[in-house]
């Protein structure tokens, strides 16, 4: 992020002293990423992910104020909340369902403050003296509302005297999204746009909730997203249960129940391995079963839901787990490989190779999108001639239709991709690149 953006939202900040903000109280300023995953995301079944934090990103300015509300302005008007709608009479936190009742229908930056607000109070136990007011301002672009999330956290922490370490933090916005803004996110989201540095991948494992630690992009080499119109519509509910069909099934072709079954592979589809996968699974594993076939012989699975008049990708779902998983750590080994000059390309086609068999498996699975079919064949037809490694769909709720790994100078050849598929689907393609330290990272700054 140029810091000439962040200066330039701390001058709008400061000219707003005396109107919006209270010119005696100290404001706090943070800014977060939207984010995307080069690879792991997608796929259900726990694999190890790789997050990367986009340019640009969604900055607030915070200042505790003493009136019993939060007064958010984003845009032309600032719009209030009462504490009330948060918090009881005795100053404890209402419940999630409640608060999102509550922000039900309000403007979306209002619903933000309120989300950041009521599960910093539920999961961190904060207790704050006094309302604030909030100026919000959003950057669209893949993960957004993360990010706006993240910043506002971020900020609500700092402004408060709070300390808590970067995780906590991402993972406090997920149950924010999930509880309060009614989103389906996984922990990725959240923890990239919190914790990851600038121009790094971070490496997240889902199991529930682990940070490998960051990886650094090669010199020269760069990840770009794509998103047609408002981005994918398609979910992954289907292939979740797809994946968790696959799990119970492999757990009964190695005689386990599945208690045993949790004990050795930790509840988790990716931990079989892809030798056990590619032996004995993959042949016994149909490739379409119906949910009644499944439902009669091992009934219902908990906490999924397996509906009898549906068909699941068994097969391709394991094997998006399994080789994702496996897909993902190679990545990361030959990305840390290509510090060195001498097989950097070489590396980097192999990843971009990774990428490309990523996408048209979880295709396969069931995770398909024709806008994202179409950019991902396109890339490759311009190829590594042309600067551009590989491409895939990422994960749905980042809100992107493609991820590209590419050197820096392709940007050029992938921005003329985009406009020519515009032209062709009659849809706005729009070009997200650039990095940005999450908000952890970054910190924040005093006006």
């Amino acid at each position: 992020m140029p810091s000439s953006d962040y200066d330039r939202f701390s001058a709008e900040a400061r000219a707003l002293r005396g109107a919006f903000f209270d010119p005696q109280r100290p404001i706090t300023l943070a800014r977060a990423p939207g984010w995307i995953d080069l690879l792991g995301g997608a796929a259900p079944g726990g694999p190890l992910a790789l997050g990367w934090p986009l340019g640009g990103g969604s900055f607030v300015a915070l200042q505790p104020a003493p009136e019993p509300a939060l007064l958010v302005h984003s845009g032309e008007a600032a719009a209030p909340l009462s504490l009330a709608a948060l918090t009881r009479p005795d100053g404890h936190p209402r419940e999630y369902a409640e608060a999102a009742a509550a922000l039900a229908g309000l403007p979306s930056a209002v619903r933000i403050a309120g989300a950041a607000w009521i599960a910093l109070m539920r999961e961190e136990f904060a207790r704050f003296p006094s309302g604030a007011r909030v100026l919000l301002h959003p950057t669209p672009g893949p993960g957004w509302q993360i990010g706006a999330l993240a910043a506002t956290a971020q900020a609500l922490v700092s402004a408060f005297g709070m300390r808590l370490a970067p995780r906590e933090l991402g993972l406090g916005c997920q149950v924010a999204a999930q509880r309060v803004l009614d989103m389906s996110v996984s922990v990725l989201g959240p923890l990239v746009s919190v914790c990851a540095p600038a121009s790094s991948l971070l490496q997240i494992h889902a199991q529930p909730a682990w940070i490998w630690g960051p990886l650094h992009m090669p010199h020269g080499a760069t990840v770009w997203a794509l998103r047609v119109g408002d981005g994918p519509t398609t979910g992954v509910s289907r292939t979740e249960v797809a994946a968790a069909i696959a799990y119970r099934m492999a757990a009964d072709s190695e005689g386990f129940t599945p208690a045993e079954a949790d004990a050795r592979w930790l509840g988790y589809l990716a931990n079989l391995g892809t030798a056990r996968f590619e032996r004995s699974l993959r042949d016994l594993l149909p490739a379409s079963l119906g949910g009644a076939e499944f439902l009669a012989r091992y009934g219902q699975l908990p906490g999924v839901a397996v509906d009898p008049q549906s068909s699941y990708p068994v097969r391709a779902a394991a094997a998006l787990a399994i080789g994702e998983h496996f897909r993902a750590r190679t990545a990361a080994a030959l990305l840390r490989a290509a510090a060195s000059k001498a097989q950097r390309e070489d590396d980097l086609a192999l990843v971009g190779e990774l990428l490309d068999q990523s996408h048209w498996a979880q295709r396969a699975a069931g995770l398909s999108d024709r806008h994202a079919d179409q950019l991902a064949d396109a890339v490759a037809a311009a190829g590594m001639a042309a600067g551009l490694y590989g491409a895939r769909a990422p994960a749905t709720d980042s809100g992107a239709t493609l991820v590209v790994l590419g050197r820096a100078e392709a940007e050029p050849v992938l921005r003329t991709i985009a406009q020519t598929y515009a032209a062709e689907c009659g849809l706005p393609v729009t070009l997200f690149g650039g990095s940005s330290a999450g908000c952890g990272p970054a910190g924040t700054r005093d006006l």
